[in-house]
């Protein structure tokens, strides 16, 4: 299956991603990670890089299901909050014959400026702040696609990985 973590910056992604990647023995793929393998002092944070780094996660994410069918990929960092940005996801998820999984994180601003404030420097996206999140949120389009939503201002880690692993039928 191919899991893709959505929601806006620092509502809670690569937490529970790394915990659904522990508790599934999945493949994680992270963008931001990638990114940074790719362009090192080079790092744009421009659309054409990002875009490109995620298909190079579809094209691995694919390589590996041809590889092992029944093996679990989850794509964390991107925030799917474009259409054109599910329906690529949705197209990588039909090219590897493989169910597709959104799990969307949300919490309030004021939460979500709390979290990118607490730890300034500490993550690999080097523009990723408040502003950057207001700017996320403000071209944010709906998703409508079948999908869980986790509030985790609402729901603890635990219960978040719980509720995730229930909707992926694995709990």
């Amino acid at each position: 299956m191919l899991i893709a973590m959505t929601g806006l910056p620092a509502s809670g992604k690569s937490t529970i991603a790394a915990r659904l990647r522990s508790e599934l023995g999945a493949v994680l793929l992270d963008k931001d990670e990638v990114r940074a393998f790719l362009f090192a002092d080079h790092v744009d944070y421009e659309r054409e890089q990002d875009d490109l780094c995620v298909n190079i996660m579809y094209d691995v994410a694919c390589h590996h299901f041809k590889r092992r069918p029944d093996s679990t990929v989850i794509l964390d960092g991107r925030t799917y909050s474009r259409r054109y940005q599910i329906d690529a996801v949705k197209q990588a998820a039909t090219r590897a014959s493989v169910p597709l999984y959104l799990i969307e994180c949300v919490c309030t601003a004021e939460s979500a400026r709390k979290r990118l404030e607490s730890n300034p420097g500490s993550h690999l996206a080097e523009d990723r702040n408040y502003l950057m999140y207001q700017n996320s949120k403000a071209h944010a389009e709906p998703i409508d696609e079948p999908r869980l939503v986790l509030d985790t201002d609402a729901m603890s880690e635990d219960q978040c990985v719980r509720a995730a692993l229930n909707y992926l039928g694995v709990f």
